[in-house]
């Protein structure tokens, strides 16, 4: 498992704080999640109906590495600053481009991402730390260049994180998709992935 140093802004001061950025999910990691994590999640969401309930509010990280840990193709990244999980994101490098100019080369498709529930306005104001979701998306890319897929990267968006994706990240929209539960599909060319790249 490789380390890297990545920054977060703290909102309390709005300065910039040093996190680690973990290239695998560990069971240190799941054991974050569950001790702090779920129970933050369980508590925001308890007595709220459904469509007021954060959209991830059901993903259970640990069967998420159950099942994908033994598979090829998958990969895993933990975010943590201060002692504290911040976010999580699975990817795999198995899928293909669907933009025309790029149609059938390979990216990392990023399967699940999220950031802590402290981290999210719309659960904690002020939320504790902003940049999670660009760090992963960084992390995304930066595996895409290692493997020589030129940081192209594919995703199917939750609806309340459409703007994050298309105008944060640049991304480009191409269209609901009728196969994967009527998501909206971003993808990035390598000259998007470029632009990330130095936006960050």
């Amino acid at each position: 498992m490789r380390e890297f140093r990545v920054y977060l802004k703290e909102t309390a001061t709005g300065r910039l704080v040093e996190a680690s950025l973990f290239d695998d999910i560990s069971d240190r990691h799941l054991g974050l999640w569950g001790d702090t994590w779920e129970g933050a999640m369980e508590a925001h969401c308890r007595g709220r109906k459904a469509g007021e309930q954060p959209e991830d509010h059901h993903w259970d990280w640990k069967v998420k590495a159950e099942a994908w840990r033994p598979v090829l193709g998958y990969h895993s990244f933990a975010l943590v600053c201060d002692g504290g999980l911040q976010g999580l994101m699975w990817v795999c490098d198995f899928r293909s481009a669907r933009i025309p100019a790029q149609f059938g080369k390979p990216l990392v498709y990023v399967e699940f991402l999220a950031s802590a529930p402290w981290n999210r306005p719309e659960i904690q104001t002020p939320p504790r730390y902003r940049g999670v979701g660009t760090v992963m998306v960084g992390a995304a890319v930066e595996l895409s260049r290692e493997l020589g897929y030129r940081g192209r990267i594919g995703l199917h968006s939750l609806p309340r994180a459409e703007p994050f994706y298309r105008e944060a990240c640049q991304m480009t929209e191409l269209g609901y998709d009728a196969a994967d539960e009527g998501l909206m599909y971003y993808e990035t060319t390598d000259k998007q992935a470029d632009w990330f790249r130095r936006k960050r």
